[in-house]
This record gives C-alpha cells, structure tokens and sequence, in this order.
C-alpha cells in the first residue's frame, strides 16, 4: 500500500472508543499542509514534528466542538475524555476572563493571550493525553501494527515522518480531511443525540459562517401562528414583515432549524441580541413544538424539517440545547 492508502486504511478501520484518532490524523494532516519544504537537497529524508505542535491544533478542535456544541465524545458520558474536559476547563477561564458566554472562533479568542497560564496547562495536558493513548496507538488496526507511516519511541516529545509522506499528505488534503471528517461524524452520531453533525463539524473547519435567508421557514411558522403574535412580546406584529428569529441564538448552535425559529417583532428580535433565552420561553418554545408538528401532520406536510422537529421533540433537544448553552 502507498503511505496515503495506509493512512486513509487507519482511520477508516480504528476504533470507536472516542475521537482521539481523529483528532490526530487531522493535526498532522493539518500540519502537513503548512509545511514548506526549505530544500530539494535537505540531508535528512525525515521531518520531525513535535506532540506540542499537534497538541495545540487538537485542543482547538475540542475547544471549539465544546464551545459551539457540547459534542460528546466517547462512550461514556459519566467519564468524559480528559481531551473534553481539559477544554472545558479553558473554555470556563475564557469566560470567566472576557465576561461572555458566548461561543467565539478559536483564532478570534486570542486565547493563547488572554488565558495565558490556562493555555499553556491544557497544551501541556494534551500532550501527556497524545502521549499516553494516541501516538503508538493510532497506527494499531485490528492489533496489528501499520508499518511505514512514522516513527515514534513512546513517550518522546517528537515523531518523524518521512518528508515524501508529509508532502503525499499536503497534496491528498482534500480526500484525506473528507475521510477524517466524515469518520469523525460517524463516532459523533454514536455519542450524541443532535441533527446535522456533519454540518457542525464542517463548520469548526470555517474562519467564517455565512447566514442564510430563513424566509422558506415562514409557511412552516404560520401553520401555527397565523395571525404573526411576537413570540418575545406576545403582542400581534402589524404594519411589518415578521422577523423570524431563533429563540436558542444562533451563534450558539450556528444551525437553522425549524424547532427553534419563531415570528418575532424587528425591534424585539434585534433587542433580544445573543441573551440564552430563559426557562419560562424554553417551556413555550417546547409546547409550540408539538402543536406545530401535530398541526403538519395533519396537513400532511412531511419533508425534512417537519422531521427534523419531530426528532427534535422526541429528543428533548430544545432543552438540551438551552442547559448546554448555558455552560
């Protein structure tokens, strides 16, 4: 097999404890395509790379899905991976540091400064965490070895790569993070209950999110709420084009989706801002969920959003959501 086949080979055939392989494969691929090769007559046909580099690129991943999602990421949610809660640890001293709670990109954080001591333990704990359960491990499939990927003595500070396997790994890039992205989904969907985990992945992967235009869901919304009454303000929006706003921010859950949108006022849903909703519209928000979707049901309006909400309901995942947006 060529070094792209083995790797490819690894991550689709490893285990589905937790996410940590993943995690590792998308660093190095990630690092390998930042590499610059400083010469074609470079002595050495090996690149050394060393757990800290890949320890701050897999922190951010985990920093990033915690924040954004609360993505789980084992199978045992009563013992999360020290990768999670090392995380969540920064994440808690960010907030506590910049006064919000609200979910920001990595690289817009300037974490590394702002939370200074903070980053420098939790690099160090992923370090010992790469050391300890994903650096030797990651290149054993079904107990065997795969030889030829990179070198690794346990509990070195440093792997080596082959310089031709770095650069096959910068120029496979695009099949090779749809292959990791795409495995990671699939052991996300086996630890979590909550729509479009393809989609959240992705977007960890994006400097920017676009919107999109949410008037396809406003026919949805009238089934319900025919007269437009503001879901903020109780009070009938006339003398305007009702706004439709997501009652769960959406810098939270970076999501469009039928489950959390309501009509608002202009003015309300602007002065609303990115607050976490309380308990009381929680609970309403909840209970205009089963009457919406028992009100399509019976129109017969079955696509993808009307079976999105029923999931949605029958998962609880509205208060799911609202607990975990709170931190």
């Amino acid at each position: 097999m060529t070094f792209i086949e083995k790797w490819l080979h690894i991550i689709r055939s490893c285990s589905f404890d937790n996410t940590y392989k993943m995690a590792w494969a998308k660093a190095i691929t990630e690092i390998a395509v930042e590499y610059e090769e400083q010469s074609k007559m470079e002595a050495s046909r090996h690149v050394e790379v060393q757990l800290r580099e890949i320890a701050k690129k897999v922190l951010r991943y985990y920093f990033e899905q915690t924040m954004f999602f609360n993505l789980q990421q084992s199978s045992n949610p009563v013992k999360p991976p020290v990768m999670v809660s090392t995380s969540k640890t920064l994440i808690a001293a960010y907030q506590a540091q910049s006064g919000t709670m609200k979910p920001i990109k990595w690289f817009r954080s300037k974490i590394e400064s702002v939370c200074s001591k903070e980053y420098e333990k939790a690099v160090r704990e992923i370090v010992r965490a790469l050391k300890t359960d994903v650096s030797y491990r990651f290149l054993r499939v079904e107990g065997k070895e795969v030889e030829g990927v990179y070198k690794y003595e346990q509990k070195a500070d440093s792997l080596f790569i082959q310089k031709e396997n770095l650069l096959a790994l910068k120029q496979n890039r695009l099949v090779v993070v749809d292959a990791i992205n795409y495995r990671w989904t699939q052991m996300l969907e086996n630890f979590n209950h909550s729509p479009r985990l393809s989609k959240k992945l992705r977007i960890i992967d994006d400097d920017e999110v676009s919107r999109r235009s949410l008037g396809k869901f406003a026919s949805y919304l009238f089934v319900e709420n025919p007269d437009s009454h503001c879901f903020i303000c109780n009070l009938k929006i006339e003398d305007e084009t009702p706004s439709i706003d997501h009652v769960i921010p959406w810098s939270y859950l970076y999501s469009d989706d039928l489950w959390n949108l309501v009509f608002a006022h202009q003015s309300c849903n602007s002065s609303k801002s990115n607050v976490v909703p309380n308990e009381m519209m929680i609970q309403r928000l909840e209970e205009r969920n089963k009457t919406l979707f028992q009100l399509l049901e019976e129109l017969g309006k079955l696509d993808k959003h009307v079976s999105e909400l029923e999931f949605a309901i029958d998962s609880n995942l509205v208060r799911k959501f609202w607990i975990a947006c709170q931190g």
